[in-house]
């Protein structure tokens, strides 16, 4: 049942209709929050970077185009590290970076592989965020980084988006600012720190509430069921915008440090 889920979660958002939705940047902040989160983490041309659940790579092409550092990409998708590896090829970066179908919860990875490990906008919807944590943490050398971007629950979630959008989102699991720093915690973690973005989620909503009207008109047959899941979601798109807006949601920059043992 378990890998069905992680199947079914990674899956959707290969779908074309979410390509629409999102355009390139399916984390909110696109690239210019992959860049400070990244500063975050300390990146630097002599690391060895894991980006975590990757998608098609759009953030580890911007990392080493812009530190010069060796990156891994892994993903559940199989069609999404199709086109990762399609698109880093063409524009002449596998030298540095490569990606690779896994699991964010069994990382196929050699302890203190890595020198900064990365996850933008998934944490949330991994079914065991706390063993992806201590998963990332094992694959780090020590004094390694962890940098992790995410929707913040400060609210208890209102039933309205308890459904796709919500997914969609990333808020139906979201954990509170406390929450993530609990996990972190928990998994050995030391010098956790977090920073407040939460405008580049309100930002994505209204991204979002800009290209719905125009969703339909692409949509195929095949897709005919989905069509009607997310009309009936997105025309909830306004509670969401008020939810995020009155605070009840946000988004952060968490990152931690891997001890040095004695």
């Amino acid at each position: 049942m378990d890998s069905q889920v992680k199947s079914c979660r990674a899956g959707f958002y290969d779908l074309p209709v979410l390509t629409l939705l999102f355009g390139n940047d399916v984390h909110p902040g696109g690239v210019p929050l992959t860049r400070k989160l990244a500063g975050s983490a300390l990146v630097g041309r002599d690391d060895r970077v894991l980006d975590v659940a990757c998608g098609r790579g759009e953030s580890a092409r911007v990392l080493a185009e812009q530190f010069g550092c060796r990156i891994v990409g892994i993903d559940y998708s199989e069609e999404s590290i199709r086109r990762a590896n399609e698109l880093t090829e063409d524009v002449g970066l596998t030298n540095l970076v490569q990606f690779i179908q896994g699991d964010a919860e069994r990382l196929p990875f050699a302890n203190e592989s890595f020198d900064v490990v990365t996850c933008e906008c998934s944490l949330s919807i991994f079914p065991d965020p706390l063993l992806a944590i201590t998963e990332m943490k094992r694959v780090l050398r020590p004094g390694g980084r962890l940098g992790v971007s995410d929707v913040v629950l400060n609210q208890p979630l209102p039933e309205t988006l308890k459904d796709l959008l919500g997914h969609v989102l990333c808020i139906s699991g979201a954990l509170s600012i406390d929450g993530y720093r609990d996990v972190f915690s928990k998994t050995g973690f030391s010098a956790i720190r977090t920073r407040d973005v939460s405008e580049v989620l309100g930002d994505m909503i209204s991204r979002m509430e800009r290209r719905i009207g125009v969703i339909e008109d692409f949509l195929d047959r095949e897709q005919f069921e989905l069509a009607n899941s997310l009309s009936a979601s997105f025309s909830s798109i306004s509670a969401a915008r008020d939810f995020v807006m009155s605070g009840g949601a946000g988004y952060a920059l968490i990152t931690g440090k891997k001890p040095i043992a004695n």
